[in-house]
């Protein structure tokens, strides 16, 4: 519907039925009139003002002329001066307006609904915000937008706006001592973490969840189940990174697969269900399962529709965990991922003639600041691939790749080769994921891409330790 087809007498119900209650409002049988009725009552008090902004973005959601109400009628936060509104809403206007969306879902919470799409600049968006209603404690979706903004500055835009930057950044530490003084702590801890640290997923402007998956061999003597230790963290928090622990569950390995897919299943219908948002599945694998093709672990088939691999629709990454990467050795590997995220990286490809001086490759990875990824030239749970796996890791590099099928490593490597381009590496999992998905098309390369194994080490998605979770016995 839209503003110029709405009914008064059906934009009066609405209004009713947010306030609970019936307004006293003059009828008249022309329109006009009586929608200027229903406005001049509903102006009389703060709660039938947002009742009727609410109404009118039900009733025509996403208009311009519905965007345009909101902003006349809107009611401005109680601490925000109109000279701050101008002035923040004039830098806001030299921010990148690529992301728009993603931006205000998170930023708005539960209460974004659909993105508005008359809102075409930050700081329409910011004077949108504005009037959203929020709980005490809980921080306005009008400063939190703005905090989403500084960091894509900051993280994703590079150093080429450090004047914006630093002007937003000083509004927003005022608010934070504002917050600070009028007691509301919890806001004011939410919007300095905010400042302070970086994006959960430093390479997406899309606000990824996150499933974590850790799966180790539990060696039982006299045993034949072959069972297995599967542990899960969900990651929500969409702003920081916060994964929370979930049972453990201990399993022959027959039943791993069907769990992890359930577990996959649960993060879209469940805890993950209505997030504006991607799901990333983050697997930790021990040593000896490094090369597991988790990526192709499929889903049932629907119907008539074919079973589907996860990493046809959902980027999946492994991580090392303690085992391969000891804190020891976390200064390179910080230091490598800076440079990753800041000015960008090359790859070392491993060579496929001839076994390589494992000690002068390692020297290599270790004297080459500039390199953050390295292509095995087999599989890492033999060698060489395990050897130069360890010395990947050990030189800090938090990317590593290698083809499962050492056969057709050449056309694994021609697959990949605009994917490991400098330019291309930060979106490096999710040029992956197309491939996969890409690789059942016509021409496609499905039985290269099948075959992909990317280790993708992010040093900020630390697993918090906490005493194991055990479900009951079986």
């Amino acid at each position: 519907m839209s503003i110029s087809d709405m009914d008064a007498e059906t934009l009066l119900k609405v209004v009713d039925g947010e306030l609970t209650r019936r307004l006293a409002v003059n009828k008249a049988s022309a329109q006009h009139v009586y929608f200027y009725n229903i406005v001049w009552k509903c102006l009389e008090e703060d709660d039938s003002r947002r009742a009727l902004i609410t109404a009118v973005d039900f009733l025509a959601p996403g208009s311009s002329k519905a965007v345009q109400i909101r902003r006349m009628l809107g009611l401005a936060a109680d601490d925000l001066t109109e000279g701050d509104a101008l002035h923040i809403e004039a830098l806001l206007r030299r921010c990148p307006a690529d992301n728009l969306a993603h931006l205000y879902h998170v930023a708005a919470g539960s209460a974004s609904g659909l993105f508005p799409i008359g809102l075409r600049s930050a700081s329409e968006v910011f004077a949108y915000l504005v009037d959203l209603n929020t709980r005490r404690g809980a921080l306005a979706p009008h400063l939190r937008f703005v905090a989403l903004q500084i960091r894509n500055l900051v993280y994703r835009e590079g150093p080429s706006h450090p004047d914006l930057v630093l002007e937003l950044r000083h509004w927003m530490y005022q608010q934070c001592d504002r917050l600070r003084e009028s007691g509301d702590q919890e806001a004011a801890t939410e919007l300095d973490r905010l400042l302070r640290q970086p994006p959960a997923f430093q390479a997406h402007d899309d606000f990824p969840i996150c499933l974590v998956v850790e799966i180790e061999p539990l060696p039982v003597p006299y045993d034949e189940r072959n069972l297995h230790r599967v542990t899960s963290w969900r990651q929500v928090d969409q702003t920081a990174w916060c994964p929370v622990r979930e049972a453990d569950e201990i399993l022959p390995f027959t039943e791993v697969v069907p769990h992890v897919l359930r577990l996959v299943r649960d993060a879209e219908e469940g805890w993950g269900y209505g997030v504006r948002g991607p799901l990333v599945v983050e697997f930790l694998l021990s040593p000896e399962l490094i090369n597991l093709a988790v990526d192709q672990w499929s889903t049932p088939a629907t119907g008539a529709l074919p079973p589907r691999a996860l990493g046809m629709d959902y980027e999946i990454v492994l991580r090392s965990g303690v085992r391969l990467r000891p804190r020891h050795r976390h200064a390179r590997w910080l230091n490598r991922w800076e440079r990753l995220m800041t000015i960008g990286g090359e790859t070392h490809l491993m060579s496929l003639e001839d076994a390589a001086d494992l000690g002068a490759v390692h020297g290599e990875l270790l004297a080459g600041d500039h390199l953050v990824a390295c292509v095995l030239s087999g599989p890492p749970d033999r060698e060489p691939g395990r050897s130069e796996l360890a010395a990947a890791i050990d030189a800090g590099l938090p990317i590593v790749l290698w083809c499962r099928d050492v056969t057709i490593n050449g056309e694994f490597r021609h697959a990949l080769r605009d994917a490991l381009h400098p330019v291309q590496l930060k979106k490096l999992p999710s040029n992956i994921t197309s491939l996969r998905s890409s690789a059942i098309a016509p021409g496609g390369d499905m039985h290269v891409c099948r075959h992909v194994s990317l280790l993708w080490d992010d040093p900020n998605h630390r697993i918090p330790e906490s005493d194991p979770l055990t479900s009951p016995s079986r």
